[in-house]
């Protein structure tokens, strides 16, 4: 599968991570939906795509919302006419000990982090089991394998994507849909400062590229999981 013209939703892709993934999709040839809450960095950063020769639309998204979330796929399908990849890459974090924890708190990081990637991936489905191929990329966390103090409400979301990507597999294998999670750890969002030493964390590059290569593969081939660590952090 080259990527090549290849249609993705990014969601959280106003910032971070997210922003990192779109320009090196875009660089592959990937046509792109960004999907963020964030309309002004969203339309910025889709003007700025567009400005080197890129493909994107911005498609300002709440991804907790059902009905925005729905509005968000039919604007994808209106431009494009396909989606063939997703990857659920929005997210929030909220720090505190379960005891002190308010449930809003909670809340609002399963909501996002879980629910909404449910939301989004059930949205697409059906126009990929339709067409009888497409690739759901979920980005989850070293936080998805083990918990932190202080980070329950974060890693029990990250863990609840693993269950529902495994799930998923099983489900949509037969229609030719392969379901990926990456576990990254902690992860570098600036310019990157240099590939190699002690204190080189992991860039966002890193990820993208992993992603990329994850896509690039012929369909009969799927990497189910993988571990993204620095090498000398």
């Amino acid at each position: 599968m080259n990527i090549k013209d290849k249609v993705a939703i990014v969601t959280g892709a106003a910032g971070g991570l997210g922003r990192h993934l779109c320009r090196g999709l875009s660089q592959a040839g990937a046509r792109l939906v960004l999907a963020s809450r964030n309309r002004p960095a969203l339309e910025g950063l889709a003007g700025e795509l567009r400005s080197r020769g890129a493909t994107a639309i911005a498609v300002p998204t709440d991804i907790t919302s059902e009905e925005s979330v729905e509005s968000c796929v039919a604007s994808a399908l209106a431009a494009f006419g396909q989606i063939d990849v997703l990857i659920n890459n929005a997210a929030v974090f909220t720090r505190g000990r379960v005891v002190q924890m308010a449930p809003s708190e909670w809340r609002k990081v399963i909501d996002t982090n879980l629910t909404g990637t449910f939301l989004m991936t059930r949205a697409v489905l059906p126009h990929m089991i339709k067409r009888q191929t497409g690739s759901i990329i979920m980005i989850s966390s070293t936080s998805g394998r083990k918990g932190d103090p202080g980070a329950s409400a974060y890693a029990a979301s990250k863990f609840g994507l693993l269950g529902l990507s495994q799930s998923l597999l099983y489900e949509v294998r037969k229609d030719n849909i392969r379901v990926s999670v990456l576990f990254p750890i902690y992860v570098d969002v600036g310019e990157p400062k240099g590939e190699e030493g002690a204190g080189i964390h992991m860039h966002a590059k890193d990820v993208t590229d992993t992603i990329i290569s994850i896509l690039s593969l012929p369909s009969r081939a799927l990497v189910r999981e993988v571990e993204i660590w620095a090498t000398n952090p």
